[in-house]
């Protein structure tokens, strides 16, 4: 029954879930934690620190063109960001027929938040009730600045049809984002929830805010050119800024608590997100044209 149970991760989610594989006390006996704001320095040695503040990526999108082929590799990784948010509400809270109450509502409050808004957030600024996954934003960006999307729309309806395990073998993606899907669903596929926790929050929402920031400070195209590319950058650094980042960074803290062997697997977890991230930053900057 795929309702109760992950096709990736193979929990029987209304059933496994509800162990106490996190904290043995209910989240409602709220535990003293670190101060989450030095979490995600903590996660990453300063080598991985200095590589990501440095990456030259973000001085690189100076023009439409440059614009565009970053857009049309980039989509791959805001794709399987979504597979990753999905994988770990999956485990954390589990859909399906009969409900059984969790006591872990602490954790599923934050992770059914931040997937509400990366799932059905206001598409456009200048419109009411109309909404889009930040994916579906991310496309009509695409679209209005003429970046072919194409390759992407062709990549999904294969997985759609084959599966994602058999298109990851079959290597459909482009070379250049092919390892990175690859890190992305061995994550998905053979971590622990606090793994895939801690791959999301200092591999994924923790990153965004200073990555779309950094394109949008040195970035000559303007909002007047690509108003919803402007809009989706804004609202992404906004809410992975503000919200869903230190979201993230509970969500880890909670799912590790004190537990060593567990905080460590996190930071390795962690660590190995950001080594793929800037894998795929450097094989990204090689493909975008120069001028």
């Amino acid at each position: 029954n795929i309702g109760l149970r992950n096709r990736r991760s193979g929990f029987d989610s209304q059933r496994e879930c509800h162990l106490p594989f996190i904290l043995s006390k209910p989240f409602f006996v709220l535990r003293k934690i670190v101060d989450l704001m030095f979490y995600f320095m903590s996660f990453l040695s300063n080598d991985y620190k200095q590589r990501l503040d440095d990456h030259l990526i973000f001085k690189s999108l100076t023009n439409l063109k440059q614009l565009r082929a970053f857009m049309e590799l980039h989509v791959y990784a805001v794709w399987d960001f979504m597979s990753l948010l999905k994988s770990l509400q999956a485990i954390i809270s589990p859909h399906g027929s009969p409900w059984l109450p969790n006591r872990n509502t602490q954790i599923v409050r934050l992770i059914n938040e931040i997937v509400l808004e990366e799932e059905s957030d206001l598409a456009r600024p200048d419109v009411e009730n109309e909404y889009a996954s930040h994916f579906e934003m991310y496309l009509s960006a695409m679209d209005e600045i003429g970046a072919s999307t194409k390759e992407i729309k062709a990549f999904i309806l294969e997985v759609e049809a084959r599966g994602i395990d058999d298109v990851l073998a079959a290597k459909i993606a482009p070379p250049i984002v092919q390892g990175f899907l690859d890190s992305t669903f061995k994550t998905i596929s053979d971590g622990k929830v606090h793994e895939i926790a801690s791959s999301f929050a200092y591999g994924r929402e923790n990153l965004v805010p200073v990555m779309f920031k950094s394109i949008l400070d040195d970035c000559q195209v303007t909002s007047k050119q690509a108003p919803l590319f402007h809009y989706y950058l804004e609202r992404h650094a906004h809410l992975d800024g503000e919200q869903h980042g230190p979201m993230a960074d509970k969500l880890v803290s909670f799912l590790t608590g004190n537990d060593s062997i567990k905080i460590e697997e996190a930071k390795k977890a962690a660590e190995y997100s950001v080594k793929a991230r800037i894998e795929l930053w450097d094989s990204v900057l090689s493909a975008i044209p120069k001028v």
